[in-house]
């Protein structure tokens, strides 16, 4: 009796605390870290209509219209560290829920702040943007200030179509250039993930998964949109 009592509280005690390690996996597979150094504070979309002029002779215009969603992310240090970011890389970009005109390209910055994405040429979906850690933020540079700072990239719609008029008019580059072509806000809605990795000084990896779902719901209408993103509950940062 004896030995029987033992055995059976020796597998008792392994049963709980295996049962214990499991719920502390499942916790932390469902909620993640509990204390981050730094973490994404705000997001800034800003939804636009843009356009190429083409060398038409027979036309006052001819304009390829494009759609953009610039995205700027701001990351700030959530608790008194003597940590920094060493760099923060953006990779796994999937795009979901595709829309129905156009073709989806991803951006990263390449010019001045006043027209960051005058060279940008090379269409990152399939690839990874890193930015490095600095004394500030430089967009051109991808650098982003180590203490916490704003990094951004553009989700562009292209092959939309041409808008051609034989107008004098004064082109705006707004809603009603999309409306000119007949493409509504259904037709080029579409919703992306991709997997944020912040490196801090210690060499620590914290990853976790944003979805942003675009262009801005008056774009349309408004031709140019601005949507702060503030609620981040549903991303969970895991140390990798």
């Amino acid at each position: 009796m004896k030995n029987f009592l033992k055995k059976f509280l020796f597998i008792s005690v392994i049963v709980i605390m295996l049962l214990i390690v499991a719920f502390i996996i499942i916790q932390y597979d469902a909620e993640g870290e509990k204390s981050l150094p730094f973490s994404i504070n705000k997001i800034l979309l800003v939804s636009t209509v843009n356009g190429d002029i083409v060398d038409d002779p027979s036309n006052i215009w001819n304009i390829n219209i494009t759609q953009v969603n610039d995205v700027y992310m701001y990351i700030n240090k959530t608790e008194e560290t003597e940590l920094t970011i060493k760099e923060i890389k953006l990779e796994n970009f999937n795009v979901i829920n595709k829309p129905k005109k156009g073709n989806v390209k991803l951006l990263r910055p390449t010019g001045e702040l006043s027209n960051l994405y005058t060279y940008s040429e090379q269409d990152y979906i399939n690839s990874e943007i890193i930015y490095q850690g600095g004394a500030i933020d430089d967009m051109k540079s991808l650098e982003i200030a180590n203490t916490g700072g704003v990094l951004g990239f553009r989700f562009s719609l292209n092959d939309l179509g041409s808008y051609i008029s034989n107008e004098n008019e004064e082109i705006i580059y707004d809603g009603n250039l999309l409306k000119n072509l007949g493409v509504s806000l259904e037709e080029i809605k579409f919703s992306t993930n991709f997997d944020i990795i912040i490196t801090t000084s210690d060499n620590i990896n914290y990853k976790g998964t944003v979805s942003i779902e675009m262009p801005i719901d008056t774009i349309v209408e408004e031709g140019s949109s601005h949507k702060e993103i503030t609620d981040f509950n549903d991303v969970v940062f895991k140390r990798v």
